[in-house]
């Protein structure tokens, strides 16, 4: 056992350099590695003071690698007018044998990468790898953590369409784009998003939001990432797609899950039944895929147990004496 507990901060991961391909690669080996086991992970637990705050657990454990780590997340709707980030969050990675906890983790940087990882993931499976358009609804941090990974996926991406309720972060992402070498446009008009070949939203829970984007105005053969777990889109429209993917069955099923997610199930597929090759994304080139998901455990656990390795390896992070 070690005399310390390793603090990675979001400057000590961003030092790790982790790239999009080592993502999508650590990702889709615990997934598959837990599609094969045994363990069953929980669905997380919330405790929730208002519709626009709460407090929510997550764990999760894996024999390979051997970690098991717990995610603890705060969402304060109200933070925003404070200049402060809605959502907040700490992971702690434990020794899966010995239960030691070895690591503490900031969850705001590392929840951007791991989810922009499960979308890209999923863009393997599912987008038409020709689409040369993508669409945001939505322009905070989740947008920009998925510029580049999604782009790594899909590399004939040539157009970033932006819209935002605030109209400077649409144009401020629009011109992120475009120092990233691609064409980035503003719109105010949330229609001109679903003439995209692939279309994020992510919308924030406020008091008021009504949904909004038609997901019978989707162009064939789209496919729609929805991080904010659906609240964005008509629930009418939602029977316009013909694949419906989640990133696990099991938390999908559970009560407090379905009632957050726009749409509730059946699901073709999730994560580990992609990367085990039992389900498969996408089963026509026309029909809309939708990937609608409320953040899985595992993905967390995965980023930051790798996170940790390279961290020791590279002399990385603040050492706080147990």
């Amino acid at each position: 056992m070690s005399d310390y507990i390793l603090y990675l901060n979001a400057s000590d991961i961003d030092r790790l350099d982790m790239t999009q391909s080592d993502l999508r690669s650590l990702l889709r080996r615990a997934f598959k590695v837990y599609g094969s086991s045994d363990l069953r992970i929980p669905p997380k637990q919330t405790v929730r003071v208002t519709s626009e705050q709460y407090f929510q657990t997550m764990a999760a454990v894996c024999a390979e690698p051997p970690f098991a780590a717990v995610k603890w997340v705060s969402v304060v709707g109200a933070n925003a007018q404070k200049g402060l980030p809605n959502v907040n969050g700490l992971i702690v990675v434990g020794d899966f044998h010995t239960g030691q906890p070895l690591a503490i983790v900031d969850g705001n940087r590392l929840t951007i990468l791991r989810t922009a990882g499960m979308s890209a993931l999923a863009s393997e499976y599912a987008a038409n790898p020709a689409s040369t358009s993508l669409g945001f609804v939505g322009c905070g941090a989740q947008a920009y953590g998925h510029l580049p990974a999604l782009r790594e996926v899909l590399p004939n991406l040539t157009n970033v369409v932006c819209f935002d309720r605030r109209r400077d972060s649409a144009t401020g992402f629009a011109r992120h784009a475009a120092s990233q070498g691609i064409f980035g446009h503003a719109t105010e008009n949330a229609d001109e998003i679903l003439e995209c070949d692939v279309i994020v939203s992510t919308v924030p829970s406020v008091a008021g939001m009504q949904p909004f984007l038609d997901a019978r105005k989707l162009r064939p053969g789209s496919f729609v990432i929805s991080i904010d777990m659906g609240r964005s889109w008509l629930p009418e429209s939602l029977s316009a797609f013909g694949s419906y993917i989640v990133d696990d069955r099991a938390q999908a099923q559970d009560p407090d899950t379905r009632s957050k997610l726009a749409y509730p199930g059946p699901f073709g597929a999730d994560l580990s039944e992609l990367a085990c090759g039992t389900a498969v994304g996408r089963t026509d080139a026309a029909e809309r895929v939708l990937f609608i998901y409320p953040g899985f455990a595992l993905a967390d656990l995965a980023v930051a147990g790798e996170l940790y390795v390279r961290a020791l390896k590279a002399n990385v992070g603040t050492r706080m004496p147990r």
